[in-house]
């Protein structure tokens, strides 16, 4: 048998196949069944405080034989940071989420060379990152728990903070909300914004399926031509964004918990951490 990539974590499934958290693969005693690798991407390596850090998860069949991954729930995966050289995690991406329990138990099927990809994001849900460095750890949550190698990240104090907040997180179906978005200079130095458009910021809904449901600028036109915005330091600007409680044609809104992101369209964007609302 040909050595695998010391780049990816791989798991055996099968009977006797190796454990969670071992630091490298060993040879089951029975045949195996497949090996599926698993590889976690961020879109960065160094991250302005509160900015979200966008991860792609991605589980590939690396043998020539199908494999199946099972798992207990509708979660498939789980994404941690943790302080170097600390076993207790600051971050658990599953810790606010709720997932449906399965009484038969879900199932992964990925055929010979075929992969699976997870798009997930990290926002500060949880608090605010403090500037350092982590070490971002994922895990599939099938039984055999496979684990994608550390991705290092460094979090670095940002002089723009850009925020998006509502004044209450329960809407009825149909209700109106504001959303109020507030950019702030924590630098010590006049910071200049610029726009290739009269846009300034976008806002948009998603349901818990990562589906877009509303965006504000979906039935706008901006003139383009170039502009700038400029903020002393602690200088800030606040803009507002009105959601008529409908959806964009071809969606339905329905009681749920959706995520509201924000965008300054600045060049470059700054994201901001994306907010929950619950619709009942």
């Amino acid at each position: 048998m040909k050595p695998f990539p010391a780049s990816f974590a791989l798991a055996l499934l099968s009977a006797g196949a190796l454990t969670a958290g071992s630091p490298t693969a060993r040879a089951a005693t029975s045949k195996p069944r497949s090996w599926v690798a698993l590889s976690a991407k961020t879109n960065a390596t160094k991250y302005g405080t509160g900015a979200p850090i966008s991860i792609t998860i991605t589980a590939r069949n690396t043998s020539s034989r199908d494999a199946f991954l099972h798992f207990s729930s509708g979660q498939r995966f789980d994404v941690q940071l943790f302080k170097p050289n600390s076993k207790n995690p600051v971050y658990t991406w599953s810790a606010t989420k709720q997932f449906q329990t399965s009484s038969g138990g879900g199932q992964l099927h990925l055929a010979p060379g075929q992969s699976q990809t997870f798009p997930v994001q990290i926002g500060d849900d949880q608090g605010a990152l403090v500037p350092g460095k982590y070490l971002l750890r994922a895990h599939l949550t099938n039984s055999s728990g496979i684990e994608a190698p550390p991705v290092p990240i460094e979090v670095v104090p940002a002089p723009m903070q850009f925020q998006i907040s509502t004044t209450k997180s329960r809407f009825k179906i149909g209700e109106a909300a504001t959303f109020s978005l507030k950019v702030l200079n924590t630098g010590k130095t006049t910071q200049d914004l610029r726009f290739s458009s009269a846009q300034r910021f976008g806002v948009s809904i998603s349901d818990e399926a990562g589906t877009q449901v509303w965006s504000w600028a979906a039935n706008k036109r901006f003139a383009e031509s170039l502009g700038k915005l400029s903020l002393a330091p602690g200088e800030s600007k606040t803009f507002e964004a009105t959601w008529d409680g409908q959806a964009l044609p071809g969606q339905k809104i329905t009681p749920g918990s959706y995520t509201v992101q924000a965008t300054l369209t600045s060049d470059p964007p700054i994201v901001a951490a994306p907010i929950r609302i619950e619709i009942k």
